[in-house]
């Protein structure tokens, strides 16, 4: 008998911690990296920046496409070896044309990933913060649930705080011709 009220006490205990109501919480965080004004701003110098290169590599291509409509013009008049010869040198440039856009194209993509790294770690410090001082258990982030109360939504209150954080965020610019 006794080691029945044993197991009883024990369970007892036990199940209570997992009874225990948890303070779960949730946040937005696509739309607090979304509407942070210093991503915003550096998204917009990028694009700025991104104007010039994106004029070079429109005036190639055109130049490229010229090349080919000459290319296919000459296949009239120059002998095969001549002809093999552009379609290598053609077949050169466009390659290289190619790598280099590529390469313009994965710059950028980095430089936007590290933007967005540097906002998610201070996003990531808020919410530890926020989490100890109103004794949350779990946050989830919007992504990660099919439908939740609004009343536990934080965002905003993330928001707030994030915009008053000077990001120092930069980036580096395209230096391939």
């Amino acid at each position: 008998m006794k080691f029945i009220y044993l197991i009883s006490f024990i369970c007892i205990v036990f199940l209570s911690k997992i009874v225990y109501p948890q303070t779960i919480a949730v946040v937005n965080i696509q739309s607090l990296i979304d509407n942070n004004s210093y991503y915003k701003q550096i998204i917009n110098d990028i694009e700025i920046d991104q104007k010039q290169y994106l004029e070079k590599f429109e005036l190639k291509e055109k130049a490229l496409e010229e090349k080919l409509k000459d290319l296919e013009q000459s296949k009239l008049i120059l002998n095969e070896i001549e002809i093999n010869t552009q379609i290598d040198n053609y077949n050169k440039e466009l390659t290289d044309f190619t790598t280099a856009v590529e390469e313009f194209n994965q710059h950028y993509q980095i430089q936007v990933i590290n933007i967005k790294e540097i906002i998610l770690k201070e996003i990531f410090i808020l919410l530890e913060k926020y989490a100890n001082e109103n004794q949350v258990d779990l946050i989830l982030d919007s992504a990660s649930y099919l439908i939740a109360s609004n009343s536990i939504d934080i965002t905003n209150s993330i928001n707030e705080k994030l915009q008053n954080i000077n990001l120092n965020l930069e980036y580096t610019n395209f230096e391939k011709n």
